[in-house]
Formats: C-alpha cells, structure tokens, sequence
C-alpha cells in the first residue's frame, strides 16, 4: 500500500496543477482547519443586500481589499494601475487582509466606512 495521497494544493493553482501526490509525512501536508469556514447558511444571509451604486466613481475613493487568495494581490494591482491610466480622478488605496479571507477585520471595515467610497473585495486566482 502507498502512503502517498492526492490532495489540492492551492500553491500550484495559478499554475493549473491542482493536486499534487505529496508524502503524507511530508511538511507540505496538513489537514485544514476549518475553523475560520463561514458558518452562515444562504437563509441567514439573504437579508444582506449589496450597496447602492454610485453615480460616479470621479473624485471617490475606492478600496482594493486583497483577501489573501494565490495571485489576489497582483490583480488589485493590476486594478489599481487601471484606475490610474484609465481614471485618473479616482483615489485607489490597496489593502491587504492580515488574517484569513474567512476571518472578520473590524479595523479594516471601520477604515472603509471613514474614508471610502467605494471598495472592490476580492481575490485573484
């Protein structure tokens, strides 16, 4: 018997393998904790709607929050250079998560509310 395993390693998803066969004692293996997994279910949250949408994004200041998820943060740049050759009359301000994309940033959110207009959360992949 094999003591090999196939497992999803998100490592090597920008780069289109998405299981690798890794050594079960290997330090690349780990069981998850799930933890920090939303635990509401669609029910709960059907009473969340999105925000209304602004009439214009010239003269806003607009949030680019990174989650944290493989190639989230090149693509928030990628937004960002965007906006700076395409719309140079919005204010960009590039954020990244400290913690996991399933975990709660009061901080974060506060900052948001004071000083943004608008926010694009997100992740790359």
């Amino acid at each position: 018997m094999s003591n090999k395993c196939v497992v999803l390693d998100p490592i090597g998803q920008p780069s289109g393998i998405f299981g690798r066969r890794l050594e079960i004692d290997s330090p690349m293996f780990a069981i998850h904790d799930p933890t920090y997994q939303p635990r509401d279910t669609s029910e709960n949250l059907s009473s969340l709607k999105m925000a209304e949408r602004l009439d214009t994004l010239e003269g806003k200041a607009v949030y680019l929050v990174n989650t944290g998820f493989a190639g989230g943060r090149e693509f928030m740049e990628e937004l960002q250079d965007w906006f700076a050759k395409n719309r140079p009359g919005v204010k960009t301000i590039l954020k990244n998560k400290t913690t996991s994309m399933f975990t709660d940033e009061p901080d974060l959110w506060r900052e948001i509310k004071q000083n943004g207009d608008a926010v694009v959360f997100g992740v790359g992949g």
